[in-house]
Order: C-alpha cells, then sequence, then structure tokens
C-alpha cells in the first residue's frame, strides 16, 4: 500500500486525538491533554508506509500533565471496576505517584510511576490476565497484550464505526477506558497507549528512543507534524539505524518484531546495542528489574516477579538469571 501524504496525516492524527479527548469528562483534564499532547513513535511510521497503525503512543509535554491525566486514568480504572462489581480487597489498585530513580545514564531522573502492588500490571480482566500470562508460552503473551488495544475497525468505514459503537452500547463499556495498566504506560481501549515513563518536548521525547525511524511525532497543540529527514529514510529503506537506549534489552527483543516485518539490521547496528549493554550492569537487582520493564512488565512478569522475591543478600549473576528463565520459559 502506498504510504499516506503529510496533511492527510495530520488529519487523521488531529482527528484520532480529538476523539480521545472529547472522551475526558473533567474539563480540566481535557484542557491539559489538549495543550499537552504529543504522538511518536509506531503511528506515523504505520501511517508512512500506508498501513494501520496498532495503537498510538502519546507523550505529554510536562511532568504535571502527565501526572494529571495518569491519576484522571488511574481513578477511572478503578471506578469502571467497581461499577462491574469486579473491585475487592484483595484485588490490586493503581496509584499513581511520582519517584526518582538511576537509570542506565547514570542521571537521576524524577519519574512518574503507576505502582501496583506485587503485581506489577492491573488489567480490564485482571483474574484471567494472571492466570494467561502464568500458563502461556511467551509468544503468545504479545498477541493478547495486542488484543487489548487493537480491533479491526476500520474508523473511515461509517457502517463498521456505528456497528462497533452499537455494540459498545449494548455492553455498556465506555470508549477509550483504561484496560492494562503497568508502571510506565496505560493502555486505553480504542487504540490509545499513554506513556507515562518519558515527558517533556518531542526532542526529550526522542532522547530516549532506540531506533532513528520512530523519531517524527505531531504536537496536537500546535497542530504540527514534524517528519525528521533521517527517520524518513530509515522508514523508506526499512533499515533499523539504533541511536542508544535507556533499555538496550528492550531494543534487542524489538528486532524480532520488525524482522518478521520485513525490515533489516547490520551487524553493526547490532553490535552497538551489545557495547552498550556490556555497559549495564545487569548484576544490579534494581537495574534488572528496571531493564526488564522496559521489555514488557507483563511480557516478564514471572521473571520479574521471581527476581522481587530474591534475598537483598543473594547474589545475582548470570548463572542464576539463566536457571531463572529456563525455569520460567522453556518449561512451559
Amino acid at each position: 500500500m502506498a504510504g499516506v501524504k503529510k496533511n492527510i496525516i495530520r488529519k487523521i492524527l488531529r482527528n484520532k486525538i480529538s476523539k480521545w479527548i472529547n472522551s475526558i469528562e473533567d474539563p480540566e483534564v481535557r484542557k491539559i491533554a489538549e495543550e499537552n499532547t504529543i504522538v511518536a513513535g509506531g503511528a506515523i511510521c504505520s501511517l508512512l508506509e500506508g498501513s494501520s497503525p496498532n495503537d498510538y503512543d502519546l507523550y505529554f509535554k510536562t511532568k504535571e500533565a502527565t501526572l494529571t491525566i495518569a491519576s484522571y486514568y488511574a481513578k477511572k480504572f478503578i471506578e469502571l471496576r467497581q461499577k462491574e462489581g469486579k473491585l475487592t480487597e484483595r484485588h490490586y489498585k493503581p496509584v499513581v505517584k511520582t519517584i526518582t530513580r538511576k537509570n542506565i545514564r547514570g542521571e537521576i531522573e524524577e519519574r512518574v510511576v503507576v505502582w501496583i502492588q506485587s503485581s506489577g500490571v492491573v488489567s480490564e480482566d485482571e483474574e484471567s490476565n494472571y492466570e494467561y500470562f502464568e500458563t502461556m508460552p511467551e509468544e503468545y503473551t504479545e498477541d493478547f497484550i495486542e488484543s487489548l488495544i487493537s480491533t479491526d475497525i476500520d474508523e473511515d468505514d461509517p457502517v463498521q464505526m456505528a456497528q462497533e459503537l452499537l455494540k459498545d452500547k449494548k455492553q455498556k463499556k465506555p470508549i477509550y477506558r483504561p484496560v492494562f495498566i503497568t508502571e510506565n504506560a496505560i493502555s486505553l481501549s480504542d487504540h490509545i497507549q499513554l506513556v507515562i515513563r518519558f515527558f517533556g518536548e518531542p526532542d526529550k521525547i526522542h532522547d530516549n528512543y532506540d531506533y532513528v525511524h520512530a523519531m517524527n511525532y505531531y504536537d496536537y497543540d500546535q497542530n504540527i507534524l514534524g517528519l525528521k529527514q533521517e527517520a524518513v529514510e530509515a522508514i523508506l529503506s526499512k533499515t533499523l539505524i539504533y541511536k542508544g537506549s535507556l533499555y538496550p534489552i528492550a531494543s534487542l527483543f524489538r528486532i524480532r518484531k520488525f524482522i518478521n516485518r520485513g525490515w533489516r539490521i547490520t551487524a553493526g547496528q547490532m553490535l552497538k546495542i551489545v557495547m552498550q549493554l556490556n555497559k549495564v550492569d545487569l548484576t544490579d537487582k534494581e537495574i534488572l528489574q528496571e531493564q526488564l520493564i522496559g521489555v514488557d512488565q507483563a511480557y516478564m512478569i514471572q521473571l520479574l516477579k521471581a527476581i522481587q522475591s530474591t534475598d537483598d543478600a543473594q547474589k545475582i549473576d548470570a548463572t542464576y538469571i539463566i536457571q531463572l528463565i529456563d525455569s520460567i520459559f522453556e518449561e512451559i
């Protein structure tokens, strides 16, 4: 399929984000979203390629905006589950807070996180999800997570949209409702993911990105679609160009997905990832947990739980981690 022109991409993004913003019931939160929302990542890449985005990653310009919007949806998640009678004392409740944490560059960051006691993730269908993550092979987990935030509905088809809205009305489930929450992000229904791991202007957000092709952006308040030449060239050639990341393990895992989609990566680019990984002390329990959360907190939930349960005095070395991986993933 041919790629989409710049002005059309801008219209698509504006329409999508406007629908999400209009679904926010609190007028103050709605205004903050209008003034601070940035789209970045894979959605713009998909549109430039001429394909439909699986989801839209939204970032926010300030810590205050990130905290406000994340708190709104954590509260909304609890309200919806209470309304459905699915929230009891034994269920985990998301709490949004700010923390400071050292990243792999040695920098002390002020972060907005969603804290979920013990579990690390919560979802709309909590009980079945826990069972799923504990029993299913790892390759199925990606499909499961995608199913939470993706549908086959063509938003430009009025018949399909009418049918979907009618289905939601019958099920009494609101659009853009929070369905899956991790420390770093809140996934909403209808293809929206609120990324709270990073905040700031586009250049600051992109400073934390791993691959060049994702470094385009759309600023909703300014209605500006920023396309970078290096990013567009990477998309046209379907080439992964690594620029460094706070989560090199996640970058390594992501290569599989891109290769399956017909992208390529040179040995030199892979070596850059390996060289950065070589500088990361994965025997440090806190660093290892942070890196695994970067891969996908749901994807690595059993391994995270195993690491969290280890005694502080216990040595976390390569042999121990390999044993954990074998016991968790290879025996399923």
